[in-house]
Order: C-alpha cells, then structure tokens, then sequence
C-alpha cells in the first residue's frame, strides 16, 4: 500500500484536495470515517455511516446523506472488487469569521480510496506488543467518543516511537487505559471482560461496538465498561487491541517494561467470530 496508489475524491472532482482555506485544514472543523474494504464492499459501512451522523449532529453539521452514498459507489466502482482501505473526510467547509463557523456552511467532502492489504493487519493476528506512550490523554467530555479530525494528542503519541511496534497503548492524565491510538481494548480480568469507559476521553471505534453488542453476546461473554487502571491491564488474563481495519489483535507483550500477556482461548474465538460475520455480512445495509 502506497502513496502513488491512493484514489482521492473531494468535492466531487478525483484528484482534488481541500482548499487552504477550509475549516477542516485550519482548525480541524470535522469528523471522518475509515473502513476496511473487503471483496469491494464495506461490510461495516452502515456502523460508520451511523457514527458519522451522530457526531455531526453534535458539531451542529447537517450531512448530505445521499450524497454520501452516491460518491461513496463512485469510489468503490474504481477499486475493482478488490480490498482496500476507504476514509471519508467530512467538514465545515469554507468560511465563518476566525474560530466562528458560517451560519450556512457548504460541507466539503473529501474520500479517499487505497488498494490492497497491508501484511501488518495479518501479522498481528497472531499477537502483537504494544508501546505505552508516555503522553497522556486530556479530558474533554463534550468530543469524547468522537472520531473528529482535531488528532494533535494522538500525533505527539505516536512520535514516541518509530516502526518496532505496531501500536501504542494510551491512558488518561489520571493513569486509567484509555486505548491504543489507532485502537479500542479489551481486558478480560477475574470477572471478565472489560474495555475502557470512554466519557472522558477517547474514540468509541466501530469494531468496539461490533464485539460488545454482538460478537461478545453471541459467545456468551459478557463485557463491562469502567474504569481500567495499568495494575489490572499487568494482571488481565487475555487482552486485545481492535478496530475496523485490522480486525482484532491479541496484545502478547507491553514495551519498554516488558510485561507478557498469553494469547488466550476467548480471543481467538472472538477472532473466528469475527470473520464469519464480515463473510455473512458483506451486503448489510443497516445496522443489526
């Protein structure tokens, strides 16, 4: 997967990029949205689709939805029947006065499209060692949950290291889990399973909501949400980092203090689980 591959479709014209002047660029005025693109569909579409409309109606953004739609065909119809990677970029547009938006903005929309599978989402599969960023989460109650564009923490985090570890693990100024920086966790401890309470802080991903809603249901695990400091992360009987694109990865190791995690039998279930429904799933339209 590279640069010279991607496919890009913003406002309508491929090849085309935000203007200089768009509040996405100047301020990070707007959401997004990335997908896992699988045999030429997008078998959890409607979960992003669903994400995207709540978070633009808590910036105050009135989306296009058969636009979206339409353009999203568009797009796909130059992939082949292939997989591949499809991001949207929704914002404000152009206009408004400094940090005050225009009463009636013109939303730019911008998609971008890249072949292929990277061989990282198959590597970590089999378990993967996650780096524990020093940079801490800050609380912001009003954005959190939000995929918004505004990823100035997530930026500084993954400056900290290079290329040796697929992933970073974040927590909040008060030390509890938050996520990985492209991720959602899950722990399963004494009285099961957990995965960090994202009112504070955090992105509530879409492959989160997939495994505690009906993954997890499914297999009769039960999965709480709370509180999780790093003393029960060390001591968690299995744990997992996911989101939609690479799926579901067992965490085997922390770094630089090297704690160990075994890849445990729950994991792999829920990792078989999930392959079946994507496969059952390719044409969904609607959230089940």
């Amino acid at each position: 997967m590279t640069d010279s591959e991607l496919i890009t479709l913003t406002n309508g014209e491929f090849g085309a990029g935000f203007s200089a002047l768009d509040r996405g660029v100047a301020y990070g005025d707007g959401l997004f949205e990335t997908a896992r693109i699988r045999s030429g569909r997008v078998p959890l579409w409607p979960w992003h689709r669903e994400r995207l409309i709540a978070g633009a109606q808590r910036l105050g953004m009135a989306l296009d939805e058969e636009r979206i739609e339409r353009e999203k065909a568009v797009v796909l119809s130059r992939l082949s029947g292939t997989d591949g990677v499809l991001k949207l970029v929704v914002t404000r547009g152009v206009g408004g006065r400094a940090y005050q938006p225009p009463k009636r903005p013109l939303l730019s929309y911008s998609w971008q499209l890249r072949p292929g599978v990277s061989p990282v989402w198959e590597a970590g599969r089999d378990g993967v060692v996650l780096y524990e960023c020093r940079h801490r989460l800050g609380d912001n109650p009003v954005l959190a949950g939000m995929k918004h564009l505004n990823r100035l923490e997530y930026v500084l985090a993954r400056r900290e290291w290079g290329d040796e570890y697929p992933e970073g693990l974040l927590s909040s100024g008060s030390g509890h889990v938050i996520e990985g920086t492209l991720s959602n966790v899950f722990v399963r401890l004494n009285d099961g399973w957990w995965t960090p309470q994202l009112d504070r802080n955090g992105v509530a991903g879409v492959m989160r909501r997939l495994v505690m809603d009906i993954l997890g249901p499914k297999l009769n695990l039960a999965i709480q949400e709370g509180r999780i400091t790093r003393e029960a992360l060390i001591g968690a009987r299995e744990c997992f980092v996911c989101n939609s694109v690479f799926g579901i990865w067992p965490v085997t190791g922390l770094a630089p203090g090297g704690e160990t995690f075994s890849v445990g039998p729950q994991t792999r279930q829920l990792q078989r689980e999930l392959e079946q429904w994507l496969t059952d799933h390719q044409d969904i339209q609607e959230v089940p």
